[in-house]
């Protein structure tokens, strides 16, 4: 019990920077939206970032997870593992950096952004200094320093939320007030790119010590042998990354190109009601894949990942049920342009994207089996199936339902996944998770979202469910005090 204290308590140290960060980008949305011409602008921002989260992929190509692999087995040095995983993601974002800049001017053609090459090359400068600074911040996790890691972190994003800030309202008003002479609202777009670059370049300048004293000469039999392990995660990271952006290019190509980017902005607007428990997923990650890497070398490791799937689903079970209960609020101060709100579809994809994260949650966790069994490979098909379902389920759905299907199709897919993962693992990891009670609560939240998303009842009866779920919680994890909770869980989950 109490390695799952230590893992609770570096989620919510880690919780820190991804919590601040994005409550302060989602404060962001309300100006992004307030001083940007249109919707159609706000549209074009979040298509550009997507693109860099699926580049991403390809500048780190797994060496982070091979880092924490490798540097559990003790056959070399941290240093030289940390070596080997900085220089192979050093070799590899020159090359992409290099050939994406070279190139910046086909992908705005492609994009139908003619006039926006700008913003393409400084997408590339940043996954350029984001790549480099992704090894320092794993060794800061496997060394158990978070506290170093969030301060780190949190001057990133006060670096770039202060210079888009100062680079939209405040030039803004210093236009409108004669204090400058030319018009910044033209150049809105690119200041929300500069402000990122910039950040990006004093992180890793506050890493570089970090990379300093860990660099040493490495044999290429360890480069290789890493490498082995990480490329299957480019499947995986890249199949994940479609799961989770790919909607919002789809959306732009599968409908009529007047309504498209339109479209994006809004389901990324209220996409990002579903923030509670996207960042608590997030500071999950964060903790919990050092934690099951350092975890796996003590007796009996499967019992705690079990127990911590437990603990896992009954947060994220609730973090859902309050996000639906104060969902109408949550928009209203998010979105601050009431133009997003003359679309009811947009509260309607809430309860729907809020499941489809619990299962990514959830898909997370199971996915310890392959890193540990070093069945990367195996971990790379699975996702592979999730994002060929994300693929023909927005095909099919995007078409009739708009950004609705895009929202069906995310939550399908993660289930898909999430199935996948728990059957094939039995197999190569077997896990003692609890399996009934875990169905319990799927069932649970599944009929909650689908009356919700269906009957749009009163929220009185959402605030009856929630309260519901947490007695179920209190009972379900001290059947002992209860004889005959026990007894129906001892039928349904076997015994404890």
């Amino acid at each position: 019990m109490g390695s799952i204290k230590q893992l609770a308590s570096q989620t919510l140290t880690y919780g820190v920077p991804n919590i601040v960060g994005r409550f302060i980008n989602v404060l962001l949305v309300p100006m992004y939206t307030a001083f940007l011409t249109s919707a159609a602008d706000y549209g074009i921002v979040t298509i550009i970032f997507t693109f860099a989260a699926f580049l991403n992929v390809f500048f780190t190509h797994g060496m982070e997870t091979a880092f924490f692999n490798f540097s559990r087995q003790q056959t070399y040095s941290l240093k030289i593992v940390f070596s080997a995983a900085f220089f192979s993601v050093l070799f590899a974002s020159t090359i992409f950096a290099g050939v994406g800049f070279y190139f910046s001017d086909y992908l705005a053609e492609l994009n139908q952004y003619h006039d926006k090459r700008i913003l393409f090359q400084l997408l590339f400068g940043i996954l350029f200094f984001d790549a480099l600074s992704a090894i320092p911040y794993a060794w800061l996790r496997q060394q158990k320093r978070p506290k170093t890691y969030v301060k780190i972190r949190l001057f990133n994003i006060a670096v770039n939320v202060g210079l888009n800030f100062l680079f939209i309202p405040g030039l803004y008003w210093a236009y409108h007030q004669g204090v400058i002479s030319f018009n910044p609202e033209p150049y809105f777009i690119s200041f929300i790119f500069w402000s990122n670059l910039i950040a990006s370049v004093f992180t890793l300048g506050l890493l570089s010590p970090f990379i300093k004293q860990n660099w040493q000469l490495f044999p290429q039999k360890l480069s290789r042998s890493m490498l082995a392990y990480g490329l299957p995660l480019i499947v995986v990271g890249f199949a994940g990354i479609i799961n989770e952006t790919l909607d919002r290019v789809l959306l732009k190509y599968l409908l009529p190109a007047s309504i498209a980017d339109h479209e994006v902005g809004i389901y990324s607007a209220f996409y990002k009601i579903s923030l509670v428990i996207t960042l608590f997923i997030q500071s999950f990650r964060y903790a919990a894949e050092p934690f099951f890497f350092n975890q796996s070398t003590e007796k009996n490791p499967q019992k705690t990942y079990a127990q911590v799937m437990d603990y896992f689903v009954w947060i994220c079970g609730f973090m859902v049920l309050l996000t639906l209960v104060f969902a109408p609020v949550f928009a209203k101060l998010l979105i601050r342009n009431a133009s997003y709100f003359e679309d009811e579809r947009g509260m309607k994809i809430v309860p729907l994207l809020l499941l489809a994260n619990l299962f990514l949650g959830v898909y997370y966790n199971l996915s310890i089996w392959y890193k540990l069994s070093n069945k990367t490979m195996m971990g790379g098909v699975i996702a592979s199936i999730g994002a060929l379902l994300t693929v023909v389920f927005n095909i099919l759905l995007i078409p009739s339902l708009g950004f609705v299907g895009a929202a069906w199709a995310t939550l399908a897919a993660y289930a898909g996944m999430t199935i996948i993962s728990f059957i094939v693992g039995a197999f190569y990891y077997p896990v003692p998770y609890s399996f009934g009670k875990l169905l319990i609560n799927f069932l649970f939240l599944f009929g909650v979202i689908c009356w919700q998303y269906a009957f749009n009842p009163s929220y009185l009866w959402l605030i009856f469910a929630t309260l519901g779920y947490l007695v179920f919680f209190i009972y379900s994890e001290k059947p002992q005090k209860h004889p005959v909770v026990k007894a129906i869980l001892m039928k349904v989950t076997g015994p404890k």
